[in-house]
């Protein structure tokens, strides 16, 4: 009876030490697991797995865009879109949702899952300003920032080229016999703002006229059916060139890199009147931290692609790329400064 004793507590020491060994192993893993930064994280492969075991991505991305075919907006995101496709390798599909200033697409885009398969492309200040000026069912700074593709394409001001009018000073003189129409894009756009910052800041009298894309704006002021008209330079200046309009000055802080022949409303006298611009990659709030890295991932490696480079640079389109968290940041700070021109934008709306 001894002897069996013994033998039982040889065998319970034995089990006693498998556990032990288990459990050190299982401590030491989990101890060795990379920290947030550490050149040592798994590959994006792994990460996919952990979001709850889903390869991301594995079918088209769509690429949703605020106004019509042919606006600077729709011009970044199919610059981007085949270099987005290779490193994502997936199909990436282009969808114009115009309308509302923009905001049809945005309050579409705020509302769909986070799932990393519907983006938006859409361009500050006009997202601010269409929350805060327009009342949009969407909130920009609970977008999750995906990265910045284009910047410093600034809006300009522009009459017929047949015009009597030749500078701002004209512009001016000529409004205060009457409102000048001026075209633009919707109510709360970019080129609503400059409009405003126009008729408040250097006393130009005009009566908003709003189209559905900024090319379409151009085209009516080359065509005489406005008398003026706001808008980004890109859909602008190749009118200017085949001599249909004339570009009186651009509304950046700079001069604008493509067109440095045109003033600033700086260089005017007028140094309240000026404002950046960006045209960016939004997802809906929830978008999981891994599906994010995977998709700045992709677009960092498009900014480093020298056939995407060169093609926009022959596009001539200003390349502004920034990660999520410069992006946001960048964001924060044109949203705050349309939160503070609220009362006069609002002002202008109601006319």
């Amino acid at each position: 009876m001894k002897k069996l004793q013994h033998g039982k507590w040889w065998l319970s020491a034995a089990v006693g030490l498998v556990l032990l060994v288990a459990l050190a192993a299982a401590s030491g893993c989990s101890s060795q697991k990379p920290a947030a930064g550490d050149k040592n994280q798994p590959p994006a492969a792994q990460q996919q797995e952990q979001s709850g075991g889903e390869k991301y991505p594995s079918k088209p991305v769509r690429l949703i865009i605020t106004h019509k075919a042919g606006g600077t907006t729709d011009a970044a995101a199919r610059l981007i879109e085949p270099y987005l496709s290779k490193y994502l390798g997936v199909p990436v599909v282009i969808e114009n949702m115009e309308g509302a200033g923009g905001n049809i697409a945005r309050s579409y885009v705020f509302k769909q899952p986070p799932d990393g398969y519907t983006l938006l492309v859409s361009q500050q200040p006009s997202m601010s300003s269409g929350q805060i000026v327009s009342g949009g069912a969407f909130d920009v700074l609970k977008f999750v920032h995906v990265y910045n593709i284009a910047g410093k394409n600034y809006d300009c001001v522009a009459v017929p080229y047949d015009s009597p009018i030749k500078s701002l000073d004209d512009l001016k003189q000529a409004s205060q016999k009457k409102p000048l129409s001026s075209a633009g894009t919707g109510v709360g756009s970019n080129a609503y703002i400059a409009a405003m910052m126009l008729q408040n800041k250097a006393g130009v009298k005009l009566t908003y006229v709003p189209y559905n894309s900024g090319v379409e704006a151009a085209m009516a002021v080359a065509g005489g059916q406005t008398e003026m008209g706001t808008g980004a330079l890109d859909s602008y200046y190749p009118l200017q060139k085949q001599k249909k309009l004339r570009v009186l000055a651009v509304f950046g802080p700079q001069k604008d890199q493509s067109a440095p022949e045109i003033p600033t409303m700086v260089d005017l006298g007028y140094k309240d009147i000026k404002m950046d611009q960006m045209t960016g990659v939004f997802a809906p709030a929830g978008l999981p931290k891994d599906k994010l890295g995977i998709l700045a991932k992709a677009f960092e490696k498009a900014f480093k692609d020298q056939d995407y480079l060169a093609s926009a640079a022959k596009a001539k389109q200003t390349l502004q790329p920034l990660g999520p968290d410069e992006f946001y940041q960048a964001s924060e700070g044109i949203f705050k400064v349309i939160k503070e021109l609220e009362p006069l934008l609002k002002k202008g709306a109601k006319k």
